[in-house]
C-alpha cells in the first residue's frame, strides 16, 4: 500500500534507531600522594603545564573554566569562576547556578600569585609555557598524558579535588557548590 502525502497530512514516521549511550565511565580520582607523585612527572615535561594541572586537581574547576579564566578573577585565596572557553576559544558566561567562587588551598596560593603578578586584568590566568591561550590536544601531548596520566581522564582532575576536600573534612554541600554542582541555600 502507498500513502500518498496530501495537504495536511502527514506520512508516518520511519521507524529510527537509538544508538546506545557510552557505558559510564567511573571516576578514577587521583590520592594527594598519587597526585604528588604525577606532579612531578608532569613537571619534567613542562613545570607551567604541572602546575596548571596540579590547581586544576585542587580547585575542581572544569577544562573550559579553567581556559577562560583571567587575572582578574583571582583573589589572594579564591578563584571568581563565572565564564568558561571553550576550544574555539569563543568565551561564554556561566549560568548563575554554576558561577562560583572556588578557595585556593595553600597548595596552590604560591602558583596563582606567581601566575598573577606582573600581569593585566584582562590577560588569560593559565596558558602555556609561551603564554598562549590552553589547548586540550597540546597539553595532553607535552604532558605525555598517555603514561603520566595513569589511565585518567582531565575530568578525574575534578573528582580529585572532590575526594580531597572531602577527606579534609568539608561538607558534602559545600563541595558541590565549589565543583558549581549546585547553588548553596541562602
Amino acid at each position: 500500500m502507498t500513502i500518498l502525502a496530501t495537504p495536511g497530512h502527514r506520512r508516518p514516521a520511519a521507524p529510527t534507531s537509538v544508538l546506545p549511550r557510552p557505558a559510564a565511565v567511573p571516576a578514577n580520582p587521583f590520592t594527594a600522594t598519587e597526585l604528588d607523585a604525577a606532579w612531578s612527572e608532569w613537571a619534567s615535561y613542562s613545570p607551567v603545564l604541572a602546575d596548571v594541572l596540579l590547581v586544576l586537581a585542587r580547585t575542581g574547576l572544569r577544562w573550559n573554566e579553567a581556559r577562560a579564566l583571567t587575572l582578574a578573577d583571582a583573589t589572594d585565596d579564591a578563584l571568581v569562576v563565572d565564564k568558561a572557553a571553550g576550544e574555539g576559544g569563543r568565551t561564554h558566561a556561566l549560568p548563575p547556578a554554576r558561577a562560583r567562587e572556588v578557595p585556593l588551598a595553600g597548595w596552590v596560593r604560591p602558583i596563582v600569585a606567581r601566575l598573577v603578578a606582573g600581569g593585566e586584568p584582562d590577560d588569560l590566568l593559565f596558558t602555556t609555557g609561551l603564554g598562549g591561550q590552553l589547548r586540550r590536544g597540546a597539553v595532553l601531548r607535552r604532558l605525555n598524558w598517555a603514561q603520566t596520566g595513569r589511565g585518567r581522564s582531565l575530568d578525574d582532575l575534578r573528582h580529585t579535588a572532590a575526594c580531597l576536600w572531602l577527606s579534609e573534612g568539608f561538607h558534602p554541600a559545600m563541595v558541590r557548590h565549589w565543583l558549581g554542582q549546585t547553588p548553596l541555600a541562602r
